[in-house]
């Protein structure tokens, strides 16, 4: 893990002077490369001797952000996009555990089917792993694709926000949604027609739209989602239509078409159209790359460097990177700081359900 104190050693100089594409599929509702046929049919040929937990590295990049911008301001905010697989000490970490022991004591792990016998290894009682209670700690709210107009099989921490991102079949299932996220002191953001979703602010419904100031996220009783600009023409609309809006929280990319908003544009999106305060926050996707951002380098491509591994199952630009490397960490330290710097009241954390693909190649369940 990069800990805090070294964080402030790899942060980069500069207020997101970076490109960035318009957005960036959010996982969930968009399928850019699904998984190849080698991919599910995965071969060992022998046992590895050394395996990462995956899991625990995506926790340890969440807290390491999360300790950094809070440090910096007290008031900064965490929400993390289906995260839930992080709270708890999971059935795929207590079989790691007890490969990890197995290797130690010198039991044979070279067959493949060693793996397969860890099956049977089960706790007896899953109980949340410090690692996940740390997590926990550092993290303010939590987005979940489809709670209301889903199956909603998720019993969320009193602690933690609840959001919910709803594709509703029908207009009647999107106000039945409504009701239900009000009646749980939940957020929704959801549509039914998804050509218009996370692209405009006219087309979404304020849900119980108030003149209240907003200091926290659990103040906010309606959220947008603005991760595409690609509707409008040019920057002053953009930000005018943000503006115009009565939403108590905004999440919004920290580009406009590749080019960063000022400090002076993310303070003026703070204010409601009626004249009182929202929090405006910045999504990062924490564990993919892009060929069209500022560190990219020539030459760079899926496996060179060696943790560029393989292209985003939702954004057709995105690269997933092994993101507990060392040089992946410096880059998101340093665009992290550019979001704290340029005064974003918290961050959306996107990319948090890529530790599945690699435990997906090391199957210990």
């Amino acid at each position: 893990m990069l800990l805090p104190s070294r964080l402030t050693y790899f942060l980069t100089a500069g207020l997101l002077s970076v490109s960035l594409n318009a957005y960036a599929g959010l996982s969930g509702f968009t399928s850019a490369n699904p998984y190849t046929r080698e991919e599910l049919i995965l071969d060992l040929p022998a046992a590895p001797k050394h395996i990462i937990n995956y899991r625990n590295q995506m926790r340890n990049n969440v807290i390491m952000l999360s300790r950094y911008a809070k440090g910096r301001n007290a008031d900064f905010e965490i929400m993390v996009h289906d995260g839930r697989d992080l709270m708890k000490k999971s059935l795929w970490e207590y079989h790691l555990d007890g490969y990890n022991e197995a290797r130690k004591k010198g039991i044979d792990a070279s067959d493949p089917s060693f793996l397969a016998k860890l099956k049977e290894m089960k706790p007896e009682e899953e109980t949340v792993g410090t690692d996940a209670r740390e997590y926990m700690k550092n993290i303010d709210a939590i987005v979940l694709n489809n709670y209301f107009c889903g199956n909603g099989d998720f019993v969320p921490d009193s602690k933690l926000k609840l959001v919910s991102i709803d594709q509703c079949p029908t207009e009647d299932s999107f106000d039945e949604a409504i009701q239900d996220s009000v009646g749980q002191n939940a957020l929704m953001y959801g549509f039914v027609k998804p050509e218009f979703a996370f692209k405009n602010t006219r087309n979404q419904v304020i849900i119980n739209e108030n003149a209240d100031n907003i200091s926290h996220i659990g103040d906010a009783q309606n959220i947008l989602f603005l991760l595409d600009s690609s509707l409008y023409n040019d920057r002053f609309s953009y930000l005018q239509d943000i503006r115009n809006s009565n939403f108590d929280i905004i999440v919004i990319s920290p580009f406009y078409k590749g080019k960063p908003l000022s400090q002076e544009e993310i303070h003026s999106l703070k204010f409601k159209k009626n004249g009182t305060v929202r929090r405006v926050i910045a999504a990062f996707n924490i564990s993919e790359a892009d060929d069209g951002k500022y560190y990219w380098k020539k030459g760079w491509k899926i496996g060179s460097p060696s943790w560029l591994k393989r292209l985003s199952f939702s954004d057709k630009q995105g690269i997933i990177t092994e993101y507990w490397h060392p040089e992946w960490q410096k880059i998101i330290s340093g665009y992290f700081k550019g979001i704290v710097d340029s005064g974003f009241d918290g961050a959306f954390l996107t990319g948090l359900e890529n530790h599945r693909y690699f435990e997906k190649q090391t199957p210990l369940e």
